[in-house]
């Protein structure tokens, strides 16, 4: 490489360093935190190169950030030892950078299943929080001990062989020779910071050619992928926006739209229940809503899975109206707090709608509940993700009960233990002036996945890493953990028994996303193939005295929850959620929603057909589903595109349309 000039054979070696960590850091990710295959498939190997490419591109930036030591006017790294030092310690600023951002990475895809993203932000409003999560649930220390030794390798690498390269005596070329070369790498470096031979460059959606999350997960670049969806905007759609779309609206919702009403919302309707349960005649009955952390449908045994993980909830589903096509909107713990609390698709694109303070003030469909005490119940801290502004602002009256509150011992980030919640919760029910509505978010089934020894009885088992594999799960610390929010199901149904309440109580169980995406075959290929394998979750209607066992298979989504709940009474109430009854949706083949945020992508099915759309690229997908489940691409949009446009604008409207001024 002498025939280069002395700067640009440090810039192209720097390049091609930085290049090379990061494809062994890509190698890792496949082969160590992916599920995927390790084989020659077509497809894995497209989304390795794009991935190279983009890593290419990031090392050229990295590499180009170093321009100012070196190509000052005579002051620069070339002449000057200081300089060159002072670039050392520059080159050791743009390596700890790039290895800190692979481990938080790394991390995050552990976490969530998915790469970084510009969504890691809502962790730094609860800083305190993810840094003990992270703590417990990660070794640390023996990252740290690891990212400084590979720190201190590149750091003598750029000492030891790229710095003298700036030492080399200077070589005279002529005029034309420099031409040559200002050409030659000028097209280079162009090429690189495209990507590809094309003048439209290599962006993020090359990564998502297969609708395929863990295909495209393995083509992204943390870097360029932050950069990308900081850009994503959080646009707000108004009434105009939705005009073709009321009739649409009026159709899935069973309202004719727009309302008359002269609240914000132009979605409000009053709902007459169609088949309530409860008799008008005698004092309302208590609704508890559990709400169960990260069991998603293909960890139920109810649904195929074989490791027998659930034999409380298999057998609770066996005397309640369970609903297996039901699924939440989004794959975030704070969104479905969000969605569940106020009926509203939480499609923010960067923090979630509980972080914005504009948005925690929300009309909901408990507060129709009006001869029902309000109560709120976590192990945790309600600061997490500012989920208190939301329960206190949304819903009246409400008495929150977090970690402060409890007698019992924290045994972790989360809080107290699950037993200890269900425990100490009935008892204060118990106390409560009835009826009462009450809410009990669980928090066990989540990393650290904390075995407390709260004396409840739990016996972990073992099961060997292929059964693991094949059932969904990702680890054995997984499966145990999913075992115990299992048997503190079962435990929380003893004690209200114990307490005299389980008789004049309905139970409402649901969860707020499946812990992973791992392909299984006891779930439907349709929701793989369109990426929304996180989404399915249970919903179970219990209570013997009033509510008849069924299988009811009308698909629903979480926005569907409280219109369900306030069905079971006979009082008509207000709706302004994007919810319905889903005993009023039964036999009408309507599709449920799901929001991939990852690629900004809404998803309607209603087990025959199915569609997505894309709303950055405007990209527009229909299928039919056959009987085994199999989404089979058309090329006639069906009606669920229309079904999956009209309910993200109208989550975008209602996010803002729905907020009420606080009372003085």
């Amino acid at each position: 490489m002498n025939f280069l000039p002395r700067r640009v054979q440090y810039l192209l070696l720097l390049t091609i360093g930085l290049w090379c960590l990061q494809g062994l850091f890509r190698l890792l990710f496949w082969g160590l935190l992916s599920e995927l295959p390790i084989t020659a498939q077509s497809h894995l190997l497209k989304a390795f190169w794009v991935g190279l490419r983009f890593d290419l591109r990031v090392s050229l930036l990295a590499a180009l950030v170093t321009l100012p030591w070196l190509f000052l006017p005579r002051f620069s790294a070339v002449n000057y030892l200081l300089l060159r030092r002072l670039l050392g310690y520059w080159f050791g600023f743009i390596l700890i950078t790039i290895l800190v951002m692979y481990v938080f990475d790394a991390g995050h895809y552990l976490y969530l299943n998915k790469r970084i993203d510009a969504s890691i932000v809502r962790f730094s409003s609860d800083i305190a929080i993810s840094t003990s999560m992270m703590w417990q649930s990660y070794p640390v220390i023996q990252i740290c001990i690891g990212t400084a030794v590979i720190w201190i390798l590149g750091y003598w690498f750029h000492q030891q062989l790229l710095l003298p390269l700036l030492k080399k005596e200077k070589t005279h070329r002529r005029w034309y020779s420099n031409c040559i070369h200002i050409i030659v790498i000028g097209g280079l470096f162009l090429l690189i910071l495209l990507g590809r031979w094309s003048l439209v460059p290599l962006r993020w959606n090359h990564a998502f050619f297969n609708g395929n999350a863990q295909v495209a997960a393995l083509g992204l670049n943390p870097f360029i992928w932050i950069y990308d969806t900081a850009r994503f905007s959080n646009t707000t759609a108004t009434k105009e926006d939705l005009e073709p779309y009321f009739g649409t609206l009026s159709y899935l919702l069973g309202a004719t739209f727009p309302s008359e009403s002269k609240s914000a919302s132009k979605l409000d309707r009053w709902d007459t229940p169609t088949a309530p349960v409860v008799d008008a005649l005698k004092a309302p009955p208590n609704v508890v809503v559990v709400f169960m952390e990260s069991l998603g449908a293909s960890h139920i045994g109810a649904y195929g899975n074989r490791l027998n993980p659930t034999p409380n909830i298999d057998t609770l589903i066996k005397q309640s109206r369970w609903y297996p096509h039901f699924n939440v909107p989004a794959r975030s713990t704070a969104k479905s707090v969000f969605t569940s609390i106020t009926g509203i698709p939480d499609v923010s694109a960067i923090k979630t709608a509980t972080r914005n303070p504009y948005m925690t003030h929300q009309r909901s469909v408990i507060n129709s509940f009006v001869q029902h005490q309000k109560h709120y119940m976590l192990g945790g801290s309600a600061g997490w993700a500012n989920m208190s502004a939301l329960v206190h602002n949304s819903i009246k009256g409400v008495s929150l009960y977090e970690e402060k509150y409890w007698n019992s011992p924290i045994v972790d980030v989360w809080g107290i233990s699950d037993y200890s919640l269900f425990s100490e919760a009935s008892t204060i029910l118990s106390q409560a002036k009835e009826p009462f509505f009450g809410y009990i978010q669980t928090a066990a089934n989540h990393e650290p996945y904390t075995i407390a020894d709260d004396n409840s009885g739990f016996k972990e088992q073992q099961r060997s890493n292929n059964e693991l594999k094949s059932n969904g799960f990702t680890s054995l610390a997984q499966y145990n953990a999913v075992r115990l929010l299992d048997h503190n199901i079962g435990a929380m149904f003893d004690q209200f028994k114990r307490h005299n309440l389980y008789d004049n109580t309905i139970f409402v169980l649901f969860s707020d996303h499946q812990a992973s995406s791992v392909k299984v075959q006891h779930l439907p290929e349709y929701i793989f193939q369109f990426g929304i394998a996180e989404l399915p979750v249970p919903l179970i209607i219990h209570s013997p005295a009033m509510v008849t066992p069924e299988i009811d298979n009308t698909f629903g989504s979480l926005p569907d929850l409280l219109p369900t709940i306030a069905g079971l009474f006979p009082q008509p109430y207000l709706n302004t959620t994007l919810g319905r009854d889903l005993a009023w949706a039964k036999g009408r083949d309507l599709p449920a929603y799901g929001f991939v945020q990852d690629s900004r992508t809404s998803v309607a099915v209603n087990g025959k057909q199915i569609a997505s759309i894309n709303h950055i690229t405007g990209q527009i997908v229909s299928a039919d589903i056959d009987k085994q489940g199999v989404a089979h691409i058309t090329t006639k949009a069906n009606p669920m595109v229309a079904a999956a446009k009209a309910y993200y604008l109208a989550a975008q409207y209602l996010l803002k349309a729905n907020v009420v001024k606080p009372q003085n």
